[in-house]
């Protein structure tokens, strides 16, 4: 084996397995990204290996603005992605390709080399136990007994997960080491937010929002499991107010069951590409993330990527008080935000009330949750990482 192919980082190269379309609009495409810059700028050699999907001809530099090129290698596999039966068929061709991939890299070409792997389907992964490679998991949702992650995790060096709840919950199911998982939340790039104290006039001037309005906004994609049907009815109790939904159009809230009639103060603005949110949560008076205790995901294995932003912004947050949330913000007895209690909209309204009539202790609590997620960077994350993948190789 080639062992020369160790990296500044004191690893073998990274093969990172993702079986999703690259680029893409949604969360976890930003996180892949991200993690890979990360990794890459700890000294790691990264190549992300994904399905050929969708037509997006731009790299993931250019797409998320990365500071440094992301090698990666599509494989061909049908774009039959969009039925349950054509995803199946379409993920295990994906597993196929991957595997003779790595196969020729391995056995062939004697590379010597880690995989690095997260669990965005319930099976993809399965071939990679087979490699006789050292690899290791990011797990962002608990997980039932089934057989692919009984024997995912029967040969994985280790792994990470996003909140202690998942830890806890996968340290039963599959009879888990505690040290098994590392916990790494979600994290944010602070340089990506520039000047994050950019003046909100020239904010609103950029987007075409009212300077005297008060806008309270959400931003994210339009799942039904986010809770944000709670938005529209808030927004209907304060109509003086303006709420933006950045993410989405009133199509989509509808088509999720999330609205029917869209109120007339509820301003829904549609995607928008990654490298503009920062203005946009800077033309904000307040940002909202909601989350319901009717989805066990929503309530208890998320860590939103936007409250780190929403944080990195500096404008006062006002968060659904979910187990997974407020974990986020345990330090400081959670000050970093405003709580209202999941799926209660007289509760939301309060909440909104509280950051208008509280001025000073909404600085306060801005300030502390910049605090917070400070120690909560792509860098840092990676780093953690790293130091985690050498000790179990």
């Amino acid at each position: 084996m080639k062992w020369s192919q160790y990296t500044m980082s004191g690893l073998p190269k990274m093969y990172y397995i993702a079986n999703a379309r690259m680029p893409t609009e949604k969360a976890h495409g930003i996180q892949i990204a991200k993690m890979c810059e990360a990794f890459i700028e700890a000294g790691v050699g990264v190549e992300l290996v994904v399905p050929r999907r969708g037509k997006e001809t731009r790299t993931l530099g250019e797409f998320y603005g990365l500071r440094v090129d992301v090698s990666m290698t599509r494989l061909w596999t049908p774009d039959w992605y969009g039925s349950r039966i054509g995803f199946a068929a379409s993920s295990f061709l994906f597993a196929l390709r991957y595997f003779l991939h790595l196969a020729r890299r391995h056995y062939i070409a004697r590379e010597r080399f880690i995989i690095y792997t997260t669990d965005l389907d319930q099976f993809s992964f399965f071939p990679i136990p087979f490699l006789g490679i050292p690899y290791f998991v990011e797990m962002h949702d608990a997980k039932k007994k089934k057989w692919p992650f009984r024997l995912l995790f029967w040969r994985a060096r280790g792994g990470a997960c996003v909140n202690r709840i998942i830890q806890s919950e996968l340290n039963d199911v599959f009879n888990l080491q505690r040290e098994t998982l590392l916990v790494l939340p979600n994290a944010v790039d602070l340089s990506a937010f520039g000047d994050a104290s950019e003046d909100q006039i020239a904010a609103r001037d950029a987007l075409g929002i009212p300077h005297g309005a008060l806008v309270i906004m959400y931003v994210g994609q339009m799942y039904g499991w986010k809770g944000i049907e709670i938005l529209p009815i808030v927004a209907r109790r304060m109509p003086r107010h303006y709420f933006y939904i950045v993410g989405g159009t009133a199509e989509e809230m509808r088509a999720i069951g999330a609205m029917d009639e869209q109120p007339s103060n509820l301003v829904c603005v549609g995607y928008k590409p990654f490298q503009e949110i920062p203005r946009w949560l800077r033309a904000a008076n307040i940002l909202v993330a909601t989350g319901t205790s009717k989805d066990p995901y929503s309530y208890l294995h998320t860590s939103p990527m936007k409250l780190f932003e929403y944080a990195a912004a500096r404008r006062p947050i006002i968060a659904a008080q979910t187990p997974a949330i407020s974990e986020i913000f345990a330090q400081r007895g959670g000050l970093g935000v405003f709580f209202y209690d999941p799926d209660d909209s007289e509760d939301l309204e309060r909440a909104i009330n509280a950051v208008l009539i509280d001025k000073d202790g909404a600085v306060e609590r801005t300030e502390i949750a910049l605090d917070i997620i400070a120690q909560h960077q792509w860098k840092y994350r990676a780093e953690r990482m790293i130091e985690f993948m050498k000790s179990r190789l």
